[in-house]
Order: C-alpha cells, then structure tokens, then sequence
C-alpha cells in the first residue's frame, strides 16, 4: 500500500510540473468564449500573439494549451512534430468567409513550440 501511495504521489508531481504562461494583454476567457461568438476578438487579439512569439516558443505544448486552451484542429506531422490550429475567423453561424484564419503553432518531437504563424484557408463551400 506504501509502494501505491508513493506511486501515485510521484505521477501526480511530475505531471504538475509545467508552468504556466501569461501575454500581457491577453484575456483567456474572451479568447475561449469566442469561439462560439461572432465577435472578432481572436482576430484582433493575434497581433498581440505574435508580438510575444518568444514566450510561445519558449514554452510546451502544456503550457500553451493551459493559455489557449484546446486547438480547434490538431494536424500530426512527420517525425512526431504535431501543429495546434486555432481558429481566428468567426464561426460559420457568423456568416460563411471565403478564406479563414488560424493562429498555427507548430511543436516538435520533444512538445516545445518551435514555429507560430497565422495561416490562411480556403472555406469549404
């Protein structure tokens, strides 16, 4: 029973062992609440996003989800790279667009952010 509770103390330490990351500026829960919203805070707050590109590419894949939440689309590369897509264009409930935006950060083997770029696509119609 000793051997379990040690166990269990230790995974639950080593998986706490991120910090978390914070933008100036930055309001997780006007970013969040957007997704469904037709606002365009995404949109505009993306600047802000790649004026701190460093402390993106400074940081894990944990500490970026723990700022921007879930990806709307995970995309898994070649050699275990993996690219987080977050939506920028308002829904499509919105209004559809012809091209959307998304805040792509781009990961490597070891999950540390090695590429943040805003990326355009064609709508699907």
């Amino acid at each position: 029973m000793k051997k379990v509770t040690i166990i269990i103390f230790l995974v639950l330490t080593m998986s706490s062992c991120y910090k978390t990351i914070s933008i100036d500026g930055f309001d997780k829960e006007k970013w969040v609440n957007n997704l469904t919203a037709c606002s365009s805070y995404r949109n505009d707050i993306s600047t802000l996003l790649l004026d701190n590109e460093g402390v993106i590419l400074k940081s894990t894949q944990n500490e970026v989800e723990s700022l921007l939440g879930k990806a709307s689309e995970h995309e898994l590369y070649e050699r275990n790279q993996k690219f987080f897509h977050y939506r920028l264009s308002p829904p499509d409930s919105c209004g559809q667009e012809e091209t959307l935006k998304y805040l792509s950060i781009r990961f490597n083997a070891m999950g540390r952010a090695n590429q943040v770029q805003v990326m355009l696509r064609e709508a699907n119609k």
